[in-house]
């Protein structure tokens, strides 16, 4: 009924002549053939307005499956880190999206140092008349350390690590006198020790998070306790069948004997298929008072400060897989010479005690399986202060 009111309405505002005809009765079925066809109209003008509602519904759903197509489209393009990326950056930087992780290591260093004395004259240039002594001194040194791991939140991480060390040395050293009855005298000694060595304690700080225009930038600070034992004031013995070896320790030291606080900033960049990261540290030694701090018989009390050293280290690593990265990374560090005081008598710095140690090392990583993964490493050593190669392989467990 409602709908036939209105059909007459707007037949009434279409059609002027129809409303003065409405009164009369002899134009009923005039009347009625003009609403049958304003009806029909109508219908084709709703059938009309569905197919068009019909158009924009199946347009707008084209843009939106556009819309997520370009959208997965971009996260393809972006994916999240692979596994063996996370370990790069876990072994170089810093990974802030673990709670808790171990890391078990052990490493392994060796040291080779010999000392041609030539104690005479050198005639035309090709004979040598007097003494040649020969002083010979190998190292091995292995490391086993806990490092544990708790991160706070997307920003702050502590650390704190434990190390064994355990070193072994051996000591020779000949001497050839001069003379027709001359006897070439071989000395050999070794010495093996063992023991806790320094704990340190970590805080990181992650100030920038990489983006398409900068690095991801941690900053830390760290603090490490005199837990090991010290080098002072460790006696020499003497070689009872001569006196060539005259510089050997009774025991070995497994730390510094002092506290020292340093701080760094580390960085990583993605330049995809590449990762390049660099750091820089520095570190402060506290002075430190010994009961004795000479090798020589009796006990001589005083201080030491070992100096500061500063150091920084650039790499590069490559994802060759999911699970199987590779690096290349070259370390440089420069230590300022120590200082020793005698409570009675001088002291000052000590000469020769400065250094500049460098050296060049790759490492692969292997994710074997979701939380835990293998680390190995090289390294060479490229200048006299550095030790002549080690080799490391960390098991890091992330929870």
């Amino acid at each position: 009924m409602k709908k036939t009111t209105i059909l007459l309405a707007m037949a009434g505002c279409y059609s002027p002549f129809l409303m003065a005809q409405e009164v009369s009765p002899a134009n009923d079925n005039q009347m009625q053939q003009e609403l049958d066809r304003l009806r029909q109209q109508l219908i084709l003008q709703n059938q009309q307005l569905h197919r068009l509602q019909s158009q924009l519904s199946s347009g707008q759903t084209q843009i939106n499956g556009q819309v997520s197509d370009t959208r997965a489209s971009s996260q393809r393009r972006a994916p999240a880190p692979s596994r063996s990326t996370e370990d790069l950056l876990l072994e170089q930087h810093n990974v802030f999206d673990r709670k808790l992780s171990m890391d078990f290591g052990l490493s392994y260093a060796y040291y080779d140092r010999k000392q041609l004395l030539l104690q005479g004259l050198v005639v035309y240039d090709a004979i040598f008349l007097g003494r040649i002594d020969t002083d010979r001194i190998r190292s091995h040194q292995w490391t086993f350390d806990v490092t544990g791991r708790y991160t706070f939140n997307d920003r702050w991480q502590a650390e704190l690590k434990i190390p064994y060390v355990y070193r072994y040395m051996d000591f020779s050293a000949s001497d050839s006198g001069a003379g027709s009855n001359n006897t070439n005298i071989v000395s050999v000694t070794d010495r093996n020790d063992g023991g806790l060595g320094d704990i340190s304690a970590a805080i990181y700080y992650r100030v920038l998070t990489e983006n398409q225009s900068r690095p991801d930038l941690v900053w830390n600070v760290k603090v490490t306790a005199p837990t090991g034992k010290d080098p002072f004031g460790i006696p020499n013995t003497p070689n009872a069948s001569n006196n060539n070896l005259r510089d050997v320790p009774s025991e070995l030291a497994t730390g510094t004997g002092l506290w020292s606080l340093s701080t760094g900033f580390s960085a990583v960049k993605t330049v995809d298929p590449a990762i390049l990261f660099a750091s820089i540290d520095y570190t402060h030694y506290l002075k430190g008072s010994f009961d004795d701090i000479s090798a020589e018989d009796g006990n001589q009390p005083g201080e030491v400060q070992l100096g500061d050293s500063f150091g920084y280290g650039l790499g590069m690593a490559f994802a060759l897989s999911e699970r199987l990265s590779m690096s290349l990374n070259f370390n440089q560090s420069f230590n300022l010479e120590a200082e020793q005081t005698f409570d009675v008598g001088g002291g000052g710095k000590v000469p020769g005690s400065d250094g500049n140690s460098a050296s060049m090392g790759m490492g692969v990583t292997w994710a074997i399986s979701d939380n835990l993964s293998l680390v190995a490493n090289w390294a060479a050593g490229l200048t006299p202060d550095a030790p002549d190669y080690v080799v490391g392989i960390r098991f890091p467990y992330r929870f």
